[in-house]
């Protein structure tokens, strides 16, 4: 009896060794997991930094009259374009060209009296006394006389140059004083974007560097300038410098004071390497990772990676990778460590 249980028990037990058997056999022809690789590279690639400002004039140019005065006309409104020279407003002339006739009046006379006199002194019939006081007195209403005339000329307010009236401050009837702002001229043939960037961030805007800048109020339209001035003093609350983009604007359809969004192209070349994203994968402890293949075994190896920022075409990766490395990009899902692999890419 006890010859026929070790019969049967020896007949389950070899049935369970050969199935172990034909497990280990099957995992050591396991078919290779079809793979894309690419090679780790440099990641030279440019950093987009996205910030909001506001368009202002290139260029703006306050007029003021020299004199003291009644305001008599104005001859442009605000947004009017105007070239060099062109006369915008004047003062009431009225007492300004009655003292510049008078002079006038005045430098007649004195050069009247100078040509009587002269042949008198030359014949020797005038005491040279006299011939001075007449030639001074000459030279005085002459004096006299540009006096004046710059006082009636100054009653006229011209532009300075060809643009944009961008302000009027005076009305007829009002009275105009020196330095005081009448009419504020502004060049908008090329504008500014005016943005303010965090301190941290102003050691990487360089001179020349591109943006791309957009305008809510055109309807969202984008337009192309470059870092044209860096601020070197911070803003003592906010602690950001502002920065100018110059952008040409050759149908004058930016204003002033519109609200812009800027995307500053920085050109900073990273130190670390670049793999497509999607070759990144994350664990459960949430540690990043990729494969890599040995072609010369074609065995899959997972590497744990760091990641530092994102590129135009992948992400960095700053440590875990050496250059050249044949990372997994299509596939790896499929993989675990020292699984082996064949490469299909075309």
């Amino acid at each position: 009896m006890n010859k026929l249980f070790y019969l049967l028990g020896s007949l389950v037990v070899v049935p369970v060794m050969f199935t172990g058997c034909n497990k280990i056999n099957e995992t050591s022809t396991q078919e290779p997991v079809p793979v894309v690789v690419q090679q780790a590279v440099s990641a030279q690639a440019h950093h987009y930094s996205a910030y909001s400002g506001a368009i202002e004039e290139s260029e703006t140019i306050p007029l003021s009259f020299a004199a003291v005065g009644t305001v008599a006309q104005v001859l442009v409104s605000e947004g009017d374009m105007v070239k060099k020279g062109q006369l915008l407003a004047r003062l009431d002339t009225t007492s300004a060209k009655s003292a510049w006739e008078m002079a006038f009046a005045v430098q007649q006379q004195a050069e009247d009296a100078y040509k009587r006199l002269t042949p008198m002194y030359k014949n020797g019939n005038l005491p040279e006394i006299k011939y001075v006081e007449v030639e001074t007195g000459l030279q005085r209403a002459k004096a006299a006389a540009v006096i004046a005339r710059k006082s009636l000329d100054d009653c006229n307010l011209y532009a300075s140059t060809d643009a944009i009236v961008g302000k009027r401050s005076i009305n007829p009837g009002m009275i105009a004083m020196p330095n005081i702002s009448s009419i504020t001229l502004v060049k908008i043939s090329r504008v500014f974007a005016k943005v303010a960037v965090p301190e941290d961030e102003i050691s990487s805007v360089k001179a020349g560097d591109q943006a791309l800048v957009t305008i809510g109020a055109l309807g969202n339209k984008e337009f192309t300038g470059s870092v044209e001035e860096i601020g070197v003093i911070a803003d003592p609350l906010a602690h950001t410098y502002k920065i100018k983009i110059g952008i040409a604007n050759n149908n004058l359809e930016i204003k002033p004071g519109m609200i812009c969004k800027v995307s500053l192209d920085n050109k900073r070349i990273n130190r670390g390497l670049q793999v497509p994203t999607h070759a990144v994968l994350v664990d459960e402890s949430g540690n990043n990772f990729v494969y890599t293949v040995d072609a010369a075994t074609a065995k899959a190896a997972r590497r744990a990676v760091q990641t530092g920022d994102l590129l135009n075409s992948g992400i960095e990766i700053t440590a875990g990778l050496e250059t050249n490395d044949l990372v997994v990009i299509s596939g790896q899902h499929k993989l675990v460590d020292n699984a082996p692999v064949r490469i299909i890419n075309n």
